[in-house]
């Protein structure tokens, strides 16, 4: 075990002086073979000496020129080795010390054995009398401690890939000349004897034969090189698909429980190591827009000595992606268990996870209905839909997930994937044995979680649960957006939209809040005319036919805090129209109320037809809407458009200020109504919520909200919002 004493006094100079030396050797060497050439081997081979002796003496010259052609190769690997190995050392060391510095920057004492404490010697009084009296001090000292231990142990992992190499480098293993002579076959890359070495510690664990020692062997040479194309490819490639695939599943078993806890960490820690290594070993050059795969420049690369390992590797997948896995009685295909081991990394080349997905869509069109079906008994440990493992991993990066679900990609990007995934794909059921009778089958409720999350990656260009500004997109962004919905609605499955794509809609839609505002609004003939993308005056826009956007809403509203969420985007996004309003009222003053009166009334609509569907348990719903309404209050500043320029200002937050306790009671009211047509108009919260930004937005100028001023502009709204209402009910209801 390398110490701290022992990495911060290395004189690492001394490596690349011993390199020199090495190569010095090899040039003398080398000088050697040529004398041994011209004066011994050339007598041998001439004509004046026959016979026997002649022939054995030969043999014996050829022997002993190929030792010393060996002993350069072998010499010169040491010196490579040892170079390799010094510029590692000089990147780990000066991570321990630049820890120390940061350490020392932070008032701590940093002893001769890396250990930290407060430096009361340097510390101002007060910073003193403070530490002292902090019961967390202790914690901060261990938290830098250990830091410094981490960059230690890098170094210590980092040795011993060196000591392994080396070791390994003197071995004779070319097969030629004396049996344990000088090693033709030696290479002057560390990482290259450490992919060896994991081969054939990962074909030991499949066999059951690894031992205690050799398992915190593979952990050191998984973390200490999980990054390394040169060590994931050997590795890798030693094993190959079907064995990676095999020792996958062995780590599994021996890394959870049945119930999916983990029980070992250390067999986790190198699964987890191999799905870093297969991402390493799988990076492409460029990005998927530059070199999309199919292209003359992927292929060219992928013809090349540089591409022969993925064109190899992802052959190989393909070829054991059906092959059987698991028992006999609960059977589970290659691909089920390689992306099992790949979910425990989420940093994938682009080229690459858009490569597997393409081939498993490929592959699972050639296969009967219900291949990745899960049946009772299936192992939880395992996925059971790899295709929506992919398309989750996808949702790391969401260029990927956009270029892999863009129906109109450029040249080999365009593709029909999306299509397939909503219209055509016979999605996994979860599946139990009837008894006497048939297998009972029923939609898997956590089915498309993977897809729910990768189309709305797709679609708004960012990464599912992370704060991001709203409203701006690209072409292609779009293009999922507006397909996403269209075919929905083709499959029937907008109103009835699956549990895992709920979520993921209510944030696509609220990302195109202003799409949707001039959609649901009515009144702008440009948004009537067109259908699909367009541009006016350089914005991009989303034109969707009115009822597949209020079917598709119907389907999110039936998770009510996904709902909620789309309401109140849509009312900060009317408050920011308002909050650009002139005060001499106009046209410029009409049409913003007017068609927040339409969209709140859509919005009423939606929300009547699930109140109505709903009878047993329309209450709970609405309670639960309200509930999310209430405390949702930060989507507003993050909208990003130009009509809306007073987002974020003091006038915004005052006219959205709205009577919320008294709308949140006149919708629990409208809950408790009978369904009925007449009663579906009594659903007027919406109405109310614009009547009281109104108000609020007029008494930022200066009008009471029971002037003549305020009511006339309260006024003008209402017949627009019980059109937004009966249309939306309309598009949902046969009976309305």
């Amino acid at each position: 075990m390398v110490t701290y004493r022992q990495v911060m006094d290395t004189d690492l100079a001394k490596l690349t002086d011993a390199a020199q030396a090495w190569d010095d050797m090899a040039d003398e060497l080398q000088k050697l073979e040529t004398t041994y050439q011209t004066k011994v081997q050339k007598i041998s081979a001439g004509m004046s000496w026959r016979g026997v002796s002649a022939n054995s003496a030969a043999n014996t010259a050829t022997q002993t020129r190929h030792e010393l052609d060996a002993a350069q190769v072998e010499a010169r690997a040491v010196a490579d080795l040892l170079r390799d190995a010094h510029g590692q050392f000089v990147g780990l060391v000066g991570a321990v010390k630049d820890a120390v510095k940061e350490a020392q920057a932070a008032g701590m004492k940093v002893d001769a054995d890396g250990r930290c404490t407060f430096d009361y010697a340097k510390a101002t009084k007060e910073a003193a009398f403070s530490a002292h009296h902090d019961p967390d001090l202790p914690e901060t000292e261990r938290s830098w401690t250990k830091r410094i231990e981490q960059a230690v142990q890098a170094v210590d992992d980092a040795d011993y890939g060196v000591k392994l190499a080396l070791r390994e480098s003197v071995k004779d293993t070319d097969g030629k000349g004396d049996l344990n002579g000088f090693n033709g076959a030696a290479q002057g890359d560390v990482e290259v004897y450490e992919g060896r070495r994991a081969t054939d510690l990962g074909e030991k664990l499949i066999d059951g034969k690894l031992s205690p020692a050799e398992l915190k062997e593979m952990q050191i040479l998984m973390r200490n090189n999980a990054h390394s194309k040169p060590f994931s490819q050997t590795f890798l490639s030693g094993l190959g698909p079907g064995d990676a695939i095999k020792l996958s599943d062995k780590l599994v078993g021996l890394s959870y429980n049945r119930d999916g806890t983990v029980s070992n960490t250390e067999y986790l820690s190198v699964e987890q190591g191999l799905a870093h290594s297969v991402a390493t070993a799988t990076t492409v050059p460029g990005t998927l827009k530059e070199r999309p795969p199919g292209s003359p420049q992927f292929n060219a690369w992928l013809n090349s000595p540089d591409g022969k390992f993925f064109r190899d590797w992802t052959e190989g997948v393909r070829k054991v992606g059906f092959e059987k896995y698991g028992s006999k009685q609960v059977p589970r295909y290659g691909y089920q268990s390689y992306l099992t081991m790949l979910q425990n990394y989420d940093k994938f080349d682009d080229q690459y996870l858009y490569t597997l997905g393409d081939d498993i869509i490929k592959a699972e069109k050639k296969q009967p209905s219900g291949v990745w079906d899960e049946w009772t008994g299936a192992d939880p440990k395992f996925v059971n839909d790899p295709l929506d493992t992919v398309l989750g991993l996808m949702s790391k990066d969401p260029d990927t997930a956009t270029a892999f679900l863009d129906p109109e990609g450029k040249g080999p990007l365009k593709n029909d994937h999306l299509t397939y995934l909503i219209e055509q794909r016979d999605w996994p059921k979860q599946v139990m044995n009837g008894g006497y009778g048939p297998p009972m089958s029923m939609d898997d409720s956590f089915g498309k979680m993977g897809f729910g999350a990768a189309l709305e990656a797709a679609a708004t260009g960012h990464v599912p649960g992370t704060d991001y500004p709203l409203g701006k997109h690209t072409e292609d962004q779009a293009r999922v957006m507006y397909q996403a919905i269209e075919s929905l609605n083709k499959a029937g499955a907008a109103e009835k939209l699956d549990l895992m794509l709920r979520r993921p809609m209510a944030n696509i839609l609220a990302d195109y809040t202003p799409d949707l505002h001039q959609t649901l609004a009515r009144d702008n003939t440009l948004y009537r005319e067109h259908n699909g993308l367009w541009n006016e005056n350089g914005e991009l826009r989303v034109s969707v036919p009115e009822e597949h956007l209020v079917k598709i809403m119907r389907g999110v509203a039936n998770d009510p805090n996904a709902y909620a969420d789309l309401y109140n985007a849509q009312r900060h996004y009317a408050a920011g129209t308002f909050a650009g309003m002139p005060e001499k009222v106009s046209e410029h003053t009409r049409v913003p109320i007017q068609e927040a009166s339409s969209v709140l009334g859509m919005y009423d609509g939606v929300r009547a037809d699930v109140l109505f569907d709903n009878r047993d348990k329309k209450i709970q719903w609405e309670r639960d809407f309200n509930n999310a309404l209430t405390s949702v209050t930060s989507i507003g500043p993050k909208f990003v458009s130009n009509s809306a320029a007073a987002f974020g200002s003091e006038i915004l937050y005052r006219i959205i200020r709205s009577e919320s306790h008294g709308i949140m009671w006149d919708r629990i009211k409208e809950a408790n109504l009978d369904a009925s047509v007449e009663n579906a108009k009594q659903f007027t919260a919406g109405q109310k919520e614009v009547d009281s930004m109104v108000a609020n937005w007029a008494e930022t100028h200066g009008h009471a909200k029971d002037s003549d001023y305020t009511k006339d502009l309260i006024g003008i709204g209402q017949t627009k919002h019980a059109e937004g209402r009966n249309q939306a009910l309309i598009h949902l209801r046969a009976d309305y």
